[in-house]
C-alpha cells in the first residue's frame, strides 16, 4: 500500500515504546463502560437494509470461541455466511453500485474521475444507533472482496470504539496525528481481518471539532488520497449533538446515514438533514438497523451454507 506499508516497520518501534506505558487490558476495560450507550442497545441481532427493506430471520449470537478478542457484534468476521453478513454484502453492493454511478456520470459529463480511493463517511442522528457496529461491518465486508484494500478511520475523538471492536491498540491514533507532527501513517494499524486497516481515535480530546476541522486534517485526507486504498470509511460522532460529522462529510463523498428501526424519530431525522443541508453535506443513503421486518421463508429451502436442506 505505497507509503502505508513501507512506514509499517517504523510505525512498530514507535508504537512499542506507546506500548510499555499502556496496559491493554486495562485500556480496553475503562473504555468498555464508555462505549456501552453505544453497544446497550444491540444485544440483540442487528439488521439491516439500504435503498430498499432487505429482512433477515433473527438470530441469537452467541459469544464466540475465538483468541482475536474481537467483539462478538462483528458479524462478518465470526460468522461470515450468516443471513446478518449477507445483509452487510447487500450493503456493500449498494455502496461499489453508488461509486460506479458516480464514476460512469463522470465520464458522461466529460468531468474527470477521480483516481484515488472512494471516501465516505458513516454517522447517525443520535448515540447508540448502530454506526460503529455498521462501519466496521461493512468495512470487513469491503475488505473480503477480491483484492480490496480498505482503510477505517475512527473520527470520534470523544468516544470512539473502533479500537475495542477489531482489538487494536488505541495509540497512536488520529487525535496523536492531529496534534503532534506525525505523518499519518504512523497511526495505522494492521488488524486480524486481511487487507483491512484501522486509525483507531487515539487519546481523547477536549476541542475535537477544531482538531477535524485544522489543515492538518485536510493534509492527512489529501496524503490518503494518494495512496493505493480502495475505500476509505471514516465513523464520526451523530449529527445532531455534534458538527464533527458534517465537518468530516463535507470533505468526502457524502455520509451514509445510520437509523434504527422504532426509535429514531422522523423531526430528528429531519433536524440531522437540516444539519448536512447546511454545511453542504451529501446524504449518501440509509442504513436501517433493528428492523422487526421479516420475510416468511426467507431463504427458501436453502440454509445458511448455500446447499439445499435435502443434501
Amino acid at each position: 500500500m505505497g507509503k502505508i506499508n513501507d512506514a509499517l516497520k517504523k510505525i512498530e518501534e514507535e508504537r512499542s515504546k506507546i506500548k510499555q506505558s499502556i496496559n491493554k487490558q486495562s485500556t480496553l476495560e475503562t473504555e468498555q463502560n464508555n462505549c456501552s450507550s453505544e453497544f446497550q442497545k444491540f444485544d440483540k441481532d442487528i439488521f439491516i437494509t439500504s435503498d430498499k427493506l432487505n429482512s433477515i430471520p433473527k438470530l441469537n449470537i452467541l459469544k464466540p470461541d475465538d483468541s482475536s478478542g474481537i467483539d462478538q457484534r462483528v458479524v462478518t468476521y465470526y460468522d461470515y455466511s450468516s443471513p446478518i453478513s449477507e445483509q452487510y454484502r447487500m450493503l456493500r453492493s449498494n455502496v461499489k453500485s453508488y461509486f460506479k454511478n458516480r464514476t460512469s456520470t463522470a465520464k458522461i459529463t466529460m468531468s474527470k474521475p477521480s483516481s484515488g480511493p472512494k471516501i465516505f463517511t458513516i454517522s447517525s442522528s443520535l448515540q447508540g444507533e448502530g454506526k460503529t457496529v455498521t462501519s466496521v461491518n461493512l468495512a470487513i465486508a469491503l475488505a473480503k472482496d477480491l483484492d480490496t484494500k480498505v482503510l477505517l478511520i475512527d473520527a470520534d475523538l470523544r468516544n470512539g470504539c473502533v479500537h475495542k471492536l477489531l482489538n487494536v491498540n488505541n495509540k497512536p491514533g488520529l487525535s496523536d496525528i492531529l496534534t503532534n507532527k506525525y505523518d499519518y501513517s504512523v497511526g495505522v494499524h494492521p488488524t486480524q481481518i486481511r487487507n483491512l486497516y484501522v486509525i483507531p481515535r487515539g487519546e481523547t480530546q477536549e476541542h475535537p471539532t477544531e482538531l477535524l476541522g485544522s489543515k492538518k486534517m485536510n493534509m492527512v485526507l489529501e496524503q490518503i488520497k494518494n495512496e493505493s486504498i480502495d475505500y476509505v470509511i471514516i465513523d464520526t460522532p451523530p449529527v445532531v449533538h455534534f458538527t464533527d460529522a458534517s465537518i468530516i462529510g463535507a470533505k468526502t463523498s457524502g455520509i451514509l446515514f445510520v437509523v434504527q428501526s422504532q426509535k429514531t424519530q422522523n423531526q430528528v431525522i429531519n433536524r440531522a438533514r437540516d444539519v448536512m443541508n447546511r454545511t453542504h453535506t451529501k446524504l449518501l443513503g440509509f442504513v436501517l438497523t433493528q428492523t422487526e421486518h421479516y420475510v416468511d421463508n426467507f431463504y427458501g429451502d436453502y440454509n445458511y451454507n448455500g446447499k439445499t436442506k435435502n443434501n
